[in-house]
C-alpha cells in the first residue's frame, strides 16, 4: 500500500521490499506459467494510467485516493478501509491467494474475505525495530504493533527471511512455528557478478579505499555512523565514502553539514538512487560496502554487493547477520558505535588482501542464492494453501 513495485529503490519509502516484490513476481511468473498477478499499490498523486501491465499475465493497479495523495506515511492508516474497498472493486477476478507486504497491506488483506488465504511478509516489525532502535531512531507507534499481531493471528501463513526472524514472530507476537515459512531473497546474478578480469587479480591499497553505502539516508540505515567513523580514521589513510540514496526529509543536508564540520566534505558524496545495473557497477568499484543498520530482516543490499564480489561490513543484527557470513564474505560489527565501526574500516582497509579473500567467498557464497529458489519456495506454499484449480491451470 505504501509503496510500489515500480518505485526506484533507495528513494523515498521505496528499498529493499521494493526489490523483493519486483524480482520474486518476475521469476514466480517466468517458472510458472499457469499464474497470474495483480498488483494493488496506493498512488501518491494523479496519474495519467491507473494500471501498468507488466507482463501478459501480471498487472500493477495505483489505487488513487485524493485525500491521501501526499500523505505521509504515518497518514496511511487512515486510508486503510478506503483502499481496501477500492481494491476489491479494481480486482478483475477473485484470487486463489492474497500476499501481502508489509503491515499496512496486511490489514487490506484480512478485509478481502474470510475464504481466501492470505500469506503475509512483514519485512520489517515494529516490535523488532523497537528493540533495536538507537539514539535518534523514532519508535513505532502501538498502532502498528497492534495491528501486526492481528495479522499474525489471522493469516494462514507468515513468510520470514531468516531463522533469527522466526524466532522474533513467535517471542515478539506468540506467532505459531508450524505457519511461518523461511523463504530467503535472492540476488540477480546476470547483474550483480563480480569484475573480471586483471582488476579482479588486484589486491588494492593498504593505506587507500572506496567505501559505499546503499539504502535511504535515514538514522535507522546508519550512515551517519560511517561519517562520524571516517572522521576517527588515523591521519594516514585516505577512505572515501559514497551514500547512494535520497530520502523525503532534510537528513541529508544535516550529514552532509556534519561531514563538513569534521573536514570531511571532500571524502564524502552523495548521490541519488541508480538504476540495479549503475549500483552494481558502484559495488564492483567499491573497496568495501557497509551495512550499518540497527536492523534488517535480510539485507539485500549486503547480498548484491558479495554478488559482484565486494566485501560487506555489517551490523551483528538480525537479517544482516544471516546475510553476511562473519570474517568470510565480510565482518560483522557487534555495535553501531563510530569507534567500532573505525575499527573495522580501518582493519579492512590495512589487509587489502584480506579484501580480497573476503570479496571472492562472498561472490561463491551469493551467486547461490537466487530468486527463482525464492520463486519455487513460494510457489510451493502457495500451492499448498489453494484449491486444487491452482496448480491444475
Amino acid at each position: 500500500m505504501h509503496t510500489s513495485p515500480l518505485a526506484q529503490p533507495g528513494e523515498g519509502d521505496a528499498g529493499g521490499m521494493n526489490v523483493y516484490i519486483d524480482r520474486s513476481l518476475r521469476a514466480l511468473l517466468a517458472e510458472f506459467p499457469q499464474l497470474s498477478v495483480e498488483i494493488f499499490t496506493l498512488a501518491p498523486q494523479r496519474l495519467k494510467r491507473s494500471c501498468q501491465q507488466v507482463s501478459e499475465r501480471a498487472v500493477v493497479h495505483m489505487i488513487e485516493i485524493e485525500e491521501a495523495f501526499g500523505a505521509k506515511k504515518s497518514e496511511l492508516p487512515g486510508f486503510i478501509d478506503e483502499f481496501a474497498r477500492r481494491v476489491q472493486q479494481k480486482s478483475r477476478r477473485s484470487p486463489d491467494i492474497i500476499h501481502s507486504h508489509y503491515w499496512l497491506s496486511g490489514l487490506v488483506a484480512l478485509q478481502y474475505g474470510e475464504d481466501i488465504p492470505v500469506v503475509h511478509t512483514m519485512h520489517t516489525t515494529a516490535a523488532a525495530k523497537n528493540a533495536r532502535a538507537g539514539a535518534g531512531e523514532p519508535h513505532e507507534p502501538a498502532e502498528r504493533r497492534r495491528a501486526e499481531q492481528e495479522i499474525v493471528e489471522k493469516c494462514a501463513a507468515l513468510v520470514v527471511n531468516t531463522a533469527v526472524e522466526k524466532e522474533q514472530m513467535v517471542r515478539f507476537y506468540a506467532a505459531d512455528p508450524a505457519k511461518i515459512s523461511i523463504i530467503e531473497p535472492g540476488v540477480d546474478t546476470g547483474i550483480f557478478k563480480p569484475t573480471t578480469g586483471e582488476q579482479a587479480e588486484h589486491a588494492g591499497s593498504a593505506t587507500s579505499a572506496h567505501l559505499v553505502f546503499a539504502g535511504r539516508p535515514q538514522p535507522l540505515k546508519g550512515p551517519q555512523i560511517l561519517v562520524e567513523a571516517l572522521a576517527l580514521l588515523p591521519a594516514d589513510l585516505a577512505v572515501n565514502l559514497t551514500i547512494i540514496g535520497r530520502s523525503n526529509t532534510d537528513f541529508e543536508e544535516r550529514l552532509l553539514a556534519r561531514a563538513q564540520e569534521l573536514g570531511l566534505e571532500q571524502q564524502v558524496e552523495l548521490i541519488p538512487p541508480v538504476s540495479s545495473r549503475d549500483l552494481a557497477q558502484q559495488f564492483r568499484r567499491a573497496d568495501i560496502v557497509a551495512c550499518p543498520s540497527s536492523s534488517e530482516t535480510f539485507g539485500l543490499v549486503a547480498l548484491e554487493a558479495q554478488a559482484c564480489g565486494t566485501p560487506v561490513i555489517a551490523t551483528d543484527a538480525d537479517g544482516l547477520a544471516a546475510a553476511v557470513e562473519n570474517q568470510r564474505s565480510g565482518v560483522l560489527v557487534a555495535s553501531r558505535t563510530p569507534a567500532d565501526w573505525a575499527q573495522a574500516i580501518e582493519h579492512l582497509v590495512r589487509h587489502p588482501q584480506l579484501r580480497q579473500n573476503l570479496g571472492a567467498f562472498a561472490a561463491q557464497r551469493a551467486a547461490r542464492k537466487t530468486w527463482v529458489l525464492t520463486a519455487e519456495h513460494l510457489f510451493e506454499l502457495y500451492s499448498s494453501l489453494s484449491k486444487p484449480s491452482f496448480t491444475d491451470r
